[in-house]
């Protein structure tokens, strides 16, 4: 299903492999020196990243804003060298930088024998939670999006399965979940919703950070199709190199809640943990792309 990193990809990517031979704390000179390049020369997305956070943050002043901004693309470095380092860090030294709290919630569904859905956002370094079904009760089934660039794409493809997990292309969902029940199988499966939706998959608008915006749905409609309990990741960095998810639930029984209760829920947490450190979400992404007047859209206040 997914694709095979070629001896070909390989050579390309043997730069890289070398480069993460080397202990975290010197990849860091690396990121330092790569912020420097992409902050004050590259300018990688500068307009949308300036352009998003003074429209999150209102009332924040001018040198607040400016301070989020360059403490992102610092941010946004260390992510890139973290996820690449991936490339040679073990599972027994990723367990140990990137630890789960109440895990207690999740074996309380292990126990009744369901599969859940584990939903986070684009906030902090999601790569890592690869490992999550080392230290919890399940298999992770890794929902996600083709990056442009081939071979960037199937290099975190084989990152994100490194250490047992599975990952499935978004349009596989359904077919791997189908698959998976039919055989008895119980598993987490993770995804992010955060994003900007596809303009023919707008059904739902909400306020997001100040701005009215449409909301990935998907989590909620696989979450009532087969009536998985959602858990949200609530990703902390403790400091450079280290992270502590914790385990919150959104809905133990997601057949009783409302029509977007579960997305609406999500949202929330995803917006609160923002607000209190936001330059640890992926501002350079064009979040609010889509115009509200175009559509006859729900917002909630």
């Amino acid at each position: 299903m997914n694709p095979e990193l070629t001896f070909s990809d390989k050579i390309k990517l043997f730069p890289l492999w070398i480069l993460t031979l080397l202990p975290l704390r010197f990849l860091y000179v690396f990121s330092d020196l790569i912020f420097l390049i992409v902050y004050y020369i590259v300018r990688y997305r500068k307009k949308v990243v300036v352009q998003n956070i003074r429209n999150a943050f209102p009332l924040k002043s001018e040198e607040e804003k400016h301070l989020i901004i360059k403490k992102f693309y610092h941010y946004l470095c260390d992510y890139f060298i973290e996820s690449i380092y991936l490339l040679n860090m073990s599972a027994n030294e990723c367990n140990k930088r990137y630890i789960y709290e109440n895990v207690e919630l999740l074996e309380k569904y292990s126990n009744a024998n369901k599969s859940i859905i584990l939903a986070t956002s684009h906030y902090g370094n999601w790569e890592w939670a690869s490992n999550a079904w080392l230290v919890t009760p399940y298999r992770l089934f890794g929902i996600y999006k083709h990056l442009s660039n081939p071979l960037f794409d199937k290099l975190f493809i084989f990152l994100r399965g490194k250490y047992g997990s599975l990952p499935v292309p978004m349009k596989h969902t359904l077919r791997v979940v189908t698959k998976a029940l039919r055989n008895n199988e119980v598993f987490a499966l993770y995804l992010l919703g955060d994003q900007r939706p596809n303009t023919e998959d707008i059904e739902y608008w909400t306020t997001f950070l100040n701005q009215d915006a449409p909301i990935i749905t998907g989590i909620e409609k696989l979450a009532k199709k087969f009536n998985f309990p959602v858990v949200f990741l609530e990703v902390q960095r403790v400091k450079r190199g280290y992270y502590k998810v914790i385990f919150r639930e959104i809905a133990e029984n997601p057949l009783d809640t409302k029509a977007f209760e579960i997305t609406e829920n999500y949202i929330r947490k995803v917006e609160e943990i923002i607000n209190k450190i936001p330059e640890f979400w992926l501002w350079s992404h064009k979040r609010w792309k889509h115009d509200p007047k175009r559509y006859k859209p729900k917002v909630v206040a």
